[in-house]
């Protein structure tokens, strides 16, 4: 556990921090809920949200509905190019209930200089992979929504960490195989979203508990601040534990993380944090 905590050090970890910028257009963003996938066992499945017309998809989340601790998020993806946010989720081992995917976008059109960044990590069997996508410029934009997405990963590797850096122009996710190893070649992608400095950017967190169960947690913007995008964190266990929501409100004013152990549990103490990134 302290290895992941020096990397949390790294990150703006506080209740909240004010990033000095510029004044911009209201952002005025816009909640959209994803038609759901199937309710069936498929091993793998996807669902997506639509921006209205003449608004830009600049975060977004998704969740699990019956997938118990066998279902895992692995792809939070915003697509620049048609202004949707596509989630995926995996069966980890054999699973026979039902269950679906649900993604939700959060969309405006009160953003300039609107940027879709990702990097992606080459396709080997390595025990975990990190990632970090960069926002464009000179550091005038800055980040305002994390993704990631894990590629033919078989179910056997969680996504673990969505984290934007304490100066908000780059986005480190990480993602390791499950306690057994994955004999498999997956790839591992970041992405984000950046854009020129939106009046009173903010980059909240709140932690749960530390223990040895899985977690509920939410950030919640300031005043009438609303949510841009968001982001999560697992101290431990690496892959032993995994996302089954990351999500904004219908509101837009705050962001929830819930996370689970495998079906074997995990018998150490370990946290969640959650990200909210909000602006005026």
């Amino acid at each position: 556990m302290k290895r992941r905590l020096a990397l949390a050090v790294t990150m703006v970890a506080g209740l909240g921090v004010l990033i000095p910028a510029p004044a911009s257009a209201a952002v005025n963003p816009v909640y959209v809920s994803g038609t759901a996938s199937a309710n069936d066992s498929v091993a793998e499945k996807s669902s997506t949200a639509t921006c209205p017309n003449n608004t830009r998809v600049i975060g977004g989340g998704g969740s699990i509905t019956g997938g118990g601790a066998q279902v895992h998020l692995t792809r939070l993806q915003p697509l620049g190019n048609t202004d949707q946010f596509t989630v995926t989720a995996a069966e980890h081992g054999t699973f026979t209930p039902n269950w679906r995917v649900q993604a939700y976008a959060i969309c405006s059109a009160g953003l300039t200089g609107v940027e879709y960044i990702g990097f992606s990590v080459a396709s080997s069997s390595s025990a975990s992979k990190s990632a970090t996508a960069i926002c464009g410029g000179t550091g005038e934009r800055k980040l305002i929504s994390t993704g990631a997405r894990i590629v033919n990963g078989g179910g056997e590797v969680f996504l673990d960490d969505m984290i934007a850096s304490s100066e908000m122009y780059t986005t480190t996710a990480t993602a390791y195989e499950d306690q057994d190893g994955y004999a498999g070649n997956w790839s591992f992608y970041s992405y984000g979203v950046c854009a020129d400095t939106p009046a009173g950017l903010e980059f909240k967190s709140a932690t749960a508990v530390t223990d040895s169960t899985g977690d509920t947690v939410t950030a919640t913007c300031t005043g009438t601040k609303k949510l841009l995008g968001l982001g999560g964190l697992m101290s431990s266990p690496d892959g032993q534990a995994h996302y089954t929501g990351l999500t904004p409100s219908s509101t837009l004013t705050s962001a929830t993380a819930v996370t689970s152990e495998d079906v074997d549990g995990y018998a150490g103490d370990w946290f969640t944090r959650v990200y909210a990134i909000c602006a005026s």
